[in-house]
């Protein structure tokens, strides 16, 4: 594979940002970049996952009132980052949780995905019929396609016409930049896309990685109830199902989010009352959950480091210099997610703590403690 790099905004070190990994068993496509600043895949500082939203906000000059809208998984915790330094903008992330007691505004498919259903739960529908402007937030483009289906989606419920595609890498080919320029013609709106990098990739190997899913852990352990966080509780495919209220799933403001910050603090200081200062610890979020726990882990002592669990199924290989050694599956609500690395997490980090809006309990770690919030 090679990557030829034509714009770079910041000037920086694209090692810095990603690494390369392996699809498992996908014949679509059969990498992918694995980020060294969502915490999703590899364990960061913790305040690496605000910092490249701020990064990514820096881009937006013109100040204007603005929905902002992140993907699920990977990029809700990212969306929320970028929404965070935005002072006129409300935050909402598209969802796979099954909401049954609401209508989702929004419904499309992502191509190259594993699990291809988005939908989205904003309580508060004038925040989108009504935004000056709307942007949309991932991690990165490859087609862009999945951008053109949303914003047709987007088109049905507003008057909106001013649209920013905000990411940290822009994959697109020529062939791909033109199909937006088609698009924007064709729908009569506007399209900006800003990205920190933006280049294409050469592929030259179309191998299907083939790997077998690692074993699934059932352990279960009871959690430490601090209910810090407000709760809105919704009847789901599983029952009623109780949410924290401002992650962004169901709409949430610019002041809302800078008042997180406070109660982190406050779960942060429970979590600080099991840590010795010299511990090394690991502060894990869950799935779509990642902003909240990664902002906890800001405020937690000791040496911190955060990441999360996933529903992407990435090959392993226990060789050097490869980022996924080795993997497990658990099961939550009926999906499959994926935990990485446990024997070197065990290894490296004297505890570990799983960050839970909900009734998650299974034991990921035999050091780890699990705090619902």
């Amino acid at each position: 594979m090679k990557l030829n790099i034509k714009e770079n905004r910041f000037n920086l070190d694209i090692n810095d940002l990603i690494t390369l990994g392996k699809r498992s068993n996908n014949k679509k496509r059969n990498f992918l970049f694995i980020s060294k600043v969502l915490g999703k895949h590899l364990e960061l500082k913790p305040e690496k996952c605000r910092e490249i939203g701020k990064d990514l906000a820096k881009m937006i000059t013109e100040k204007k009132e603005s929905l902002v809208l992140g993907f699920a998984e990977t990029a809700t915790g990212l969306g929320m980052a970028v929404a965070s330094y935005l002072e006129d903008s409300y935050y909402v992330t598209t969802t796979r949780e099954e909401i049954t007691e609401l209508k989702s505004i929004l419904s499309f498919d992502e191509e190259h995905s594993h699990a291809v259903e988005h939908t989205c739960f904003l309580m508060d529908k004038e925040k989108i019929k009504n935004a000056k402007r709307i942007i949309l937030v991932d991690d990165e483009i490859t087609t862009g396609n999945s951008m053109l289906n949303i914003i047709k989606e987007i088109r049905k419920i507003t008057d909106t016409k001013d649209f920013k595609i905000v990411t940290i890498l822009d994959w697109r080919n020529s062939e791909y930049v033109d199909k937006f320029s088609e698009f924007v013609e064709k729908e009569k709106v506007n399209i900006e896309v800003l990205a920190l990098i933006k280049g294409e990739i050469e592929v030259d190997n179309t191998e299907v990685y083939i790997d077998e899913d690692g074993e699934e852990l059932k352990e279960r352990i009871e959690p430490i109830n601090l209910n810090i966080f407000d709760r809105i509780e919704l009847q789901t495919a599983f029952g009623k199902e109780s949410y924290i209220k401002n992650t962004g799933r169901f709409g949430v403001s610019y002041e809302e989010i800078q008042a997180l910050e406070e109660k982190c603090k406050n779960a942060a200081n429970e979590i600080n009352k099991f840590i010795d200062e010299e511990d090394k610890v690991l502060i894990l979020g869950h799935g779509e959950n990642i902003y909240i726990p990664a902002r906890i882990g800001c405020y937690v002592k000791g040496d911190v480091l955060y990441k999360s669990t996933t529903r992407s199924p990435i090959f392993c290989e226990n060789k050097e210099g490869y980022p996924i050694k080795s993997k497990n599956i658990f099961y939550h609500k009926g999906v499959k997610y994926y935990f990485y690395n446990k024997e070197i997490i065990e290894k490296n980090f004297d505890k570990v703590f799983l960050i839970t809006e909900d009734n998650l309990n299974i034991k990921l770690t035999n050091n780890m403690k699990i705090v619902r919030i």
